[in-house]
């Protein structure tokens, strides 16, 4: 049986079968999905965004997005966004209400080095929240067919969607020494960072990678991903609010790591036609 959506799919038919209770008004496709099928849908109850997953490994990452989503909905200051799931013939699809603002990517590079210094403490303060959120392996949500942990998740990904000569690096990554001792994101980006309109953050998005880890998995992505003003201030903030120094040789190693799978995901999505 099909997990998925392809593009040929009655789109329009599904959304307006899943609202009941609002007049929809417009349907517009999202151009940029490339692990999901994107429409926004205003209604006459607010936006929404609708994300039909393209292959089976997206279909079960939507799943783990949403329960984790709730899990950890309210344990950090933050908003996370309140997922829901719909099923066509049995396959999953998320909804949510659209948070009103401005992804960081868009941002970055108009902001002035006072709001830098806000925006990257609350990034700060967001990843430490969760890092520090307790949890028991045992008693957290369960996920039958996918990792919850990063490395696992990765490690599938790239071997699903990734040509051998384009993942080589990961075999020469050593994740031994790191321990996996607490929750994280697992792809925290600019683009997953929403500002409200006085550039603060309003909200962190896209809880797909998310599951057990350690710290550095998240700070490397995000300072990997954000010009340099940005690196310092976040590492600054990081150590000020956990009152250790990070290790700047680790940071430096998973930037590495995060570059090479960002790399050859690229290739990946241009073989595909998703990315130009």
């Amino acid at each position: 049986m099909k997990t998925y959506f392809t593009l040929d799919e009655d789109f329009e038919k599904i959304i307006k079968n899943y609202f009941t209770d609002k007049k929809i008004l417009n349907i517009k496709p999202i151009s940029t999905g490339w692990t999901n099928i994107v429409f926004e849908v205003k209604t006459d109850g607010g936006n929404y965004f609708f994300r039909f997953p393209r292959d089976d490994f997206w279909s079960r990452t939507i799943v783990k997005d949403y329960e984790f989503s709730q899990y950890i909905d309210g344990k950090t200051d933050f908003n996370t966004v309140k997922l829901n799931l719909g099923y066509d013939n049995s396959r999953p699809f998320s909804v949510h209400k659209k948070i009103e603002g401005t992804v960081l990517a868009d941002k970055m590079d108009s902001l002035s080095p006072e709001e830098i210094k806000n925006v990257s403490n609350d990034i700060a303060k967001f990843m430490y929240e969760l890092h520090n959120v307790k949890f028991d392996k045992d008693k957290i949500f369960k996920t039958d067919n996918i990792g919850l942990n990063l490395v696992d998740f990765l490690d599938e990904l790239l071997n699903v969607h990734v040509d051998s000569k384009d993942k080589v690096f990961w075999k020469y990554t050593d994740f031994s020494k790191k321990e996996n001792n607490c929750l994280v994101h697992g792809d925290l980006n600019s683009s997953n960072v929403i500002l409200d309109d006085n550039n603060r953050v309003a909200a962190i998005i896209d809880l797909g990678f998310a599951g057990f880890g350690n710290k550095y998995f998240d700070i490397s992505r995000i300072i990997g991903r954000c010009p340099d003003s940005f690196k310092q201030e976040i590492i600054k903030s990081y150590e000020a609010l956990s009152k250790n120094n990070l290790d700047y040789n680790q940071l430096d190693e998973e930037i590495d790591v995060w570059k090479n799978i960002d790399n050859s995901y690229i290739n990946y999505m241009k073989k595909i036609g998703i990315y130009e």
